[in-house]
């Protein structure tokens, strides 16, 4: 037993107050009737007390309370001891599972290697298998048994994504907490120096006594793998550059580029040992070609994931966006959206009647150029589509609104113009940008240029976001929210009679960069690697390479977070387009070369380097349990004793 708090061990000095009350106490004398002493002469008369301790039981109880509330507030803990050897050992192993391990041999080796460890190990000890990837799992089991290891290790399979060997440290720590003894960490790999973290000191693990690490790798294997961009297309041509990486002895490959199926080009490369080599294909015929290109390596080797690499062409499928009109009034401001829509080849402007229109065929984003066409039942309508996760871009028009119209789009007023051209006078221009806003991004010093000769005055709740000031501080565009959807709001009308927007090189800069903020993201990179997550926006479907969608309907008005975990071509569909991206193997796990022998021995020199009240446990374990808490009902019980004892058994002084 040992005390955490020793110190309050001073407050037994207590003790001697009670002692020294008991010493002072005396019998009461006893009292006698007597006559009358008015006939006694006064005497001096002297007397001699003797003192001692009165009432031994009753101090005893006082002095074991003190006692006992002190050794509570010490802190007594008893300590339970366990060397190591026999049942006192947690084996951990960390088998690789990622892509490089279905390199001929590989795999066999790494599960012969985990067996071997599990067979040196006593019947007694346990045992902990993770499997180990872009994700570290852990088999959910009853017994940590090694029998029961074994048949885990059974179950493993390689997998097509990356290690990366700094991750190991925050994975193992759930399956060395959980554990009170000695904990023997055993890292099965093919130890590839592309697998290490950028900092050395991110090996480490708390709690572990021994760490070693075994390689599956062998002195005679080999790798070669591909990858390649796409320089230029012009939806019938295409430039690609195409990079060979060759693991191994210098040798002859054949790289082809084809799609479905159909050959496009080949050339023969003649590739250096342990080098790349580069070739650009120029001028390749891909009128034909939908959505991608492959190039390959042949002959094939024993990975052959990386033998293959796809490369995304831009869909060539328009993406139709809604614009609402009004066909018995048709708007400038109309023309110049479709024709800023439709200078992207991704694009069509479907124009729609305010009449016909329907939420249904609306999809994820809806343009508005002139908001005076909106009725009030259009503008009810676009409330509840917003409020339901829609987006919409309105440009304020010149002419009055509808009550509903204006209070959807926070105008000051309704019914009339806010600031008419003709009182004003206006010639402002453009103050304060937002520079960080995805609309305006790159394009903020490009607003500058641009004239204001009228505006109608935009409210701005709290909850609003200005994103361009006019000159004189009024808002021109604004960004609302309005339920699980948002609505971009420009303050002027687009002709050019209040403005000259619609002229400026920036107009068509900023529809597209408002539809790519309103209908989805469309900055995704094109390449993403076999086992990444990606962030998919509020409004974006992503389409598997077997043409399913990834996400359920229910779950598109949220931003999601998806696994990447299938290699081929996925497509994000959104209001702002059709994007294509490529998942191909990381080309990290196709680089084998292996960590060099004084890198390795450091690694493994981690846990005896440990701080000595780490290393200290590798010959023992101290399992400390507190017991004060059950000290706290024994002190009642004596303090209810005590009371009950002084109250029956002490004599009480009564004044004569």
């Amino acid at each position: 037993m040992s005390l955490l708090a020793p110190l309050f061990l001073f407050g037994l000095l207590a003790a001697l107050l009670p002692w020294w009350l008991h010493r002072l106490s005396a019998s009461n004398p006893p009292r006698r009737d007597f006559g009358s002493t008015r006939f006694l002469d006064p005497t001096q008369s002297t007397s001699s007390k003797k003192r001692r301790t009165r009432y031994w039981l009753l101090l005893g109880l006082r002095f074991l309370f003190l006692a006992l509330l002190s050794l509570m507030f010490a802190e007594p803990v008893i300590e339970r001891l366990s060397s190591i050897g026999g049942s006192n050992v947690r084996h951990i192993l960390v088998v690789d599972t990622s892509l490089s391990q279905s390199l001929d041999g590989r795999w066999q080796r790494t599960v012969d290697l985990a067996n071997d460890v599990l067979d040196d190990a006593s019947s007694n000890d346990e045992a902990v298998i993770i499997s180990a990837s872009d994700r570290f799992v852990q088999a959910e089991v009853e017994s940590n048994s090694v029998d029961a290891a074994r048949g885990q290790l059974g179950s493993l399979e390689t997998g097509s994504t990356r290690l990366d060997y700094g991750r190991i440290a925050s994975a193992v720590t759930a399956a060395v907490s959980e554990s009170e003894l000695n904990n023997h960490l055993h890292i099965i790999t093919d130890i590839q120096a592309s697998a290490m973290p950028e900092r050395f000191t991110s090996l480490a693990v708390d709690k572990i006594q021994k760490i070693k690490v075994y390689s599956s790798a062998a002195e005679s294997d080999s790798n070669t793998s591909v990858t390649g961009k796409l320089d230029h297309t012009d939806g019938s041509t295409a430039d690609i550059t195409a990079i060979v990486n060759n693991y191994g002895d210098a040798g002859s490959r054949t790289l082809t580029v084809e799609s479905n199926g159909t050959t496009l080009a080949t050339q023969q490369l003649d590739v250096a040992a342990n080098q790349a080599t580069v070739h650009r294909f120029t001028n390749l015929d891909v009128s034909t070609v939908n959505s991608q290109l492959n190039l390959r390596i042949s002959p094939s080797d024993g990975l052959t994931e990386d033998n293959t690499w796809r490369i995304p062409l831009p869909v060539k499928e328009r993406t139709a966006i809604t614009l609402l009109t009004n066909d018995t009034q048709p708007s400038v401001a109309n023309t110049y959206v479709a024709a800023a829509l439709e200078s992207n080849a991704r694009f069509i402007a479907k124009q729609t009647d305010t009449t016909r229109f329907s939420v249904a065929d609306a999809g994820n984003l809806i343009i508005v150029p002139d908001g005076t066409v909106l009725s009030s039942r259009t503008a009810n309508q676009l409330r509840d589509y917003i409020e339901s996760g829609g987006n919409m871009l309105v440009a304020v028009g010149s002419k009055p609104h509808s009550s509903e119209a204006a209070s959807l789009i926070g105008l000051k007023q309704a019914g009339q113009l806010s600031n008419p051209a003709s009182n004003r006078n206006l010639n402002l221009s453009v103050g304060a940008v937002d520079k960080s806003h995805q609309v305006t991004t790159g394009i903020a010093d490009n607003w500058r240029a641009v004239s204001i000769l009228n505006y109608q005055t935009l409210q701005t709740g709290i909850t609003d976001r200005t994103i361009i000031e006019l000159s004189d501080g009024s808002p021109l565009l604004v960004e609302k929210r309005m339920g699980s959807g948002k609505i971009l709001v420009l303050g002027t009308a687009l002709d050019t009679q209040w403005t000259d927007l619609p002229t400026e090189s920036v107009f068509v800069a900023f529809i597209m960069q408002s539809v790519g903020f309103l209908g989805g993201d469309t900055t995704t990179p094109l390449y993403r690697s076999t086992g990444e997550s990606m962030n998919v926006a509020a409004g974006t479907q992503l389409i598997s390479p077997d043409g399913e969608p990834v996400r359920e309907l229910s779950d598109i008005s949220n931003r999601a977070s998806i696994n990447l975990a299938t290699p081929g071509i996925y497509e994000l569909r959104s209001s702002a387009g059709t994007q294509a991206v490529a998942v191909n193997s990381d080309s990290r796990e196709s680089d084998i070369t292996r960590i060099d022998s004084e890198t390795l021995e450091k690694w493994q020199q981690i846990a005896i380097d440990a701080p000595a009240d780490i290393t200290a446990e590798a010959t023992s374990k101290t399992n400390q349990r507190s017991f004060w808490m059950w000290l706290l009902p024994l002190l009642l019980l004596l303090a209810l004793l005590e009371s009950f004892y002084s109250h029956r058994h002490l004599w009480i002084r009564r004044g004569t």
